[in-house]
């Protein structure tokens, strides 16, 4: 029987689970980094993964005194806190963290009524305060509902086929590198 030759210390580098294990979260880190940015651009932009934001109503444009008009921008808050984390080493989380607060209070729950829309029953407060805050614009008095419309910023953009090409690329490349060392 002959022996096996080559180069053993090669293949027990390319073999070690620590170095796949490190290029791998380092491939997550990257990850995140370019899924929280691609989130931020596609409301930056109105249409986050290629899907166009329904335009604000003509009371929100009026009412806004902010830096934007734009949907989803009013004073920064919300584009301000998309971030990303790993909590674990096979997990990358893409959003905004539940304890993030902005002028327009919790933003994570901001988030998700834009994200998916929202139907909010008009109480006799609501009336009251929509009267006194906008110079007498009040609610009518047959209005029982205000419907916020879905415009959803996190889902095209993290199922986009360019950025899933982008984060399949980063995983490949770690892959190599942990291979080919």
């Amino acid at each position: 029987m002959s022996g096996l030759t080559g180069d053993w210390d090669k293949l027990n580098n390319v073999l070690d689970p620590t170095r796949m294990k490190t290029k791998l979260v380092q491939a997550q880190k990257r990850v995140g980094v370019k899924a929280s940015s691609a989130v931020k651009k596609g409301i930056q932009s109105g249409a986050p993964g290629g899907q166009t934001f329904e335009p604000l109503s003509a009371f929100t444009v009026w009412m806004r005194t902010a830096i934007s008009t734009k949907p989803l921008i009013d004073n920064g808050d919300l584009i301000g806190n998309i971030t990303h984390e790993e909590p674990d080493d096979a997990t990358v989380w893409v959003g905004v963290k539940r304890s993030a607060k902005g002028k327009g209070g919790n933003l994570a729950n901001i988030a998700a009524v834009h994200e998916f829309g929202c139907t909010i029953r008009v109480t006799d407060k609501m009336r009251r305060g929509f009267a006194g805050k906008f110079r007498g614009l009040g609610i009518r008095k047959d209005t029982a509902f205000i419907h916020i419309p879905a415009r959803p910023f996190l889902a095209p953009t993290l199922s986009d086929p360019e950025l899933q090409g982008e984060i399949a690329e980063t995983y490949l490349t770690a892959l190599k590198e942990a291979f080919l060392a």
